[in-house]
């Protein structure tokens, strides 16, 4: 009831000049950018596997897979499962299963488990560079920012380099190890994440964009009109003659 009395003798003191200092406030707020967490990081696998040289093969992985950071509020969320049904939504059945792979179940590469969020998606780069103990680092270095509470990320590798829309793809994937910071707001480096092995293999699909589905049909909407359009020329027309 306090608070109550002396918000109503402020609306009777000087009701005008507390409701332009709360729209300045609204207003401040409204303008300030909301706080994100800048990510930095070094994705990179190095490689001094065999006689002839490095090579992304032990891994299951090649220039132009897929990567994609996950990331996550510890304090929370459960970390991520080791099996696809921990990690993706079911998307269907492949009975076909060409492949001839044990779990004929069909995963959405584009899901996440439940508070989790992919936060950024790239690819398996050309080896840049020899570290000092003539290692080839296939690196990848990224840059992005995120607003919400993340503490926390690991990487989702697939052996694939696109997925096809509509079509169950068969492909190599795996986690990395979580790695935790304490920086909710700011700036957050994370160093050098390798060793990503590719080692379970599922089927993947995933869905048209809706702007691309939309742009089908309209495509369809139109090619029908002109058709439309050309009959009822001829027919006016009493003949090709008149095209």
């Amino acid at each position: 009831m306090k608070t109550v009395r002396s918000i109503s003798m402020v609306r009777g003191a000087g009701a005008g000049r507390w409701a332009g200092l709360l729209a300045v406030l609204l207003l401040g707020l409204l303008a300030s950018p909301a706080q994100a967490l800048l990510v930095t990081i070094n994705l990179g696998w190095g490689y001094n596997q065999n006689e002839e040289g490095n090579s992304l093969d032990p891994y299951h992985l090649k220039v132009g897979s897929i990567i994609q950071v996950v990331m996550f509020d510890s304090p929370t969320v459960s970390p991520p499962g080791t099996d696809a049904d921990d990690n993706f939504d079911i998307m269907g059945n492949n009975p076909s299963n060409p492949d001839g792979l044990s779990d004929t179940t069909v995963y959405d590469p584009q899901s996440a488990p439940e508070g989790h969020v992919i936060a950024y998606s790239t690819s398996v780069q050309e080896a840049e560079y020899l570290d000092e103990n003539g290692n080839v680092w296939w690196n990848v270095y990224v840059e992005f920012t995120i607003v919400g509470p993340y503490d926390a990320l690991y990487l989702r590798v697939f052996e694939t380099t696109q997925f096809s829309d509509g079509i169950p793809d068969a492909s190599y994937w795996g986690l990395s190890d979580v790695v935790y910071g304490t920086n909710l707001i700011g700036t957050w480096p994370v160093g050098i994440v390798d060793n990503v092995a590719a080692t379970n293999q599922n089927y993947f699909e995933v869905i048209p964009e809706p702007g691309v589905m939309a742009l089908m049909a309209l495509g369809g909407i139109g090619l029908l009109a002109g058709a439309r359009r050309r009959r009822n020329r001829l027919k006016k027309g009493g003949g090709a003659d008149r095209l």
